[in-house]
């Protein structure tokens, strides 16, 4: 059924998974790693997820918040001091909440920053480099009154900034210490998958020439600048990141895992009636028979996308290595083949 639905929509590969509880209900994988070669995808292969790691970030604050270590409501001049002067004022007061739900009036174009021709190819730590583009950020015109929603990478970055301050450790590592490795998800990691070579050993991401789609090897251009890590440069395999689900659908349902129950709702509750919370996306669906969390992400080469939904205690993942109209398409139809076969044995 996968196979049917990456042809249909002209996608190099297709993945996707469903869970039940804690128990995986089907997985599957179908298609290329990369268009010209002959590998084909497996079902432990890795996945660039794009924004769905923007949930993981709101979840290691979360961890952060319950150790006392930061505050929902700390401002951006407490934690960043040395930037005040450089941002532009409207941004001293502005929360890491509101960051995460995007409701702090942060610029939606990060690509507007002076120093993003320069990102990929700046020298020095990532530590330090992650800092200096905040500085940038920061002096850029807000998108947007502040309290409203507009969704926004440069919230996420400055609230990693936040967070690797607050704890002199860089987001990375904070995320693979606290997060990944308390689940168990050893296979997750950061950038673009695999290594460059002529047969892939992990899916390429692929751009659009034309008609065809072309992969991109592993290396600099096959992801967005590694500064950008916290709003979304994780990728992951089906089971890792299913384990992630299984963390926040437990969460969901009301109960104590990788942070309390009470966490978890604050991750989980919408912002200022926005329909977004921390990392999520909150609305309702009938099929689910309440609440949904749900978030899409690609950097532009993959595309990914995620349903939870606590009162059928499931939820569903769909992954593609290419991104644009067939990528959404694509991993929607994945979801509704999921959630079709669901219902079959779970009515």
């Amino acid at each position: 059924m996968l196979e049917s639905a990456r042809a249909q929509y002209g996608l190099p590969a297709l993945a996707a998974i469903s869970i039940r509880g804690n128990q995986v209900v089907e997985r599957g994988a179908a298609g290329l790693r990369a268009v010209g070669s002959a590998a084909e995808v497996g079902v432990d292969d890795h996945w660039h997820i794009g924004s769905l790691t923007k949930a993981m970030t709101a979840t290691l604050a979360g961890i952060l918040v319950e150790r006392g270590e930061i505050t929902w409501d700390v401002r951006i001049a407490e934690v960043l001091p040395e930037l005040v002067g450089s941002m532009r004022p409207a941004y001293e007061d502005v929360t890491l909440r509101e960051l995460l739900s995007h409701t702090g009036g942060l610029p939606t174009d990060v690509t507007q920053a002076p120093s993003w021709p320069t990102l990929r190819s700046a020298p020095g730590p990532l530590l330090d480099r992650r800092l200096a583009f905040v500085d940038d950020l920061l002096t850029l015109p807000p998108a947007g009154s502040r309290g409203s929603y507009a969704y926004s990478n440069a919230g996420y970055i400055i609230a990693g900034a936040m967070l690797e301050r607050r704890t002199n450790r860089l987001w990375e590592d904070l995320l693979r210490e606290e997060v990944l490795t308390p689940l168990g998800m050893s296979a997750t990691g950061f950038g673009a998958p695999g290594t460059a070579g002529a047969t892939p050993d992990q899916p390429r991401g692929h751009v659009r020439q034309g008609t065809a789609w072309v992969p991109i090897a592993p290396g600099p251009n096959a992801d967005n600048p590694d500064v950008l890590g916290p709003a979304g440069t994780v990728n992951t395999t089906l089971d890792d990141y299913a384990k992630y689900m299984m963390a926040h659908l437990a969460g969901a349902r009301g109960e104590d895992g990788l942070v309390k129950a009470t966490t978890f709702a604050t991750l989980h509750a919408p912002v200022s009636g926005s329909g977004y919370a921390l990392g999520w996306g909150v609305t309702t669906r009938s099929w689910a028979r309440g609440t949904v969390l749900q978030h899409a992400g690609s950097n532009t080469l993959w595309y990914a996308v995620v349903w939870i939904a606590p009162e059928r205690n499931l939820a569903m993942f769909a992954a593609t290595n290419a991104a644009g109209d067939a990528g959404a398409q694509g991993t929607d139809r994945a979801i509704q083949i999921l959630l079709q076969r669901f219902e079959a044995v779970f009515p």
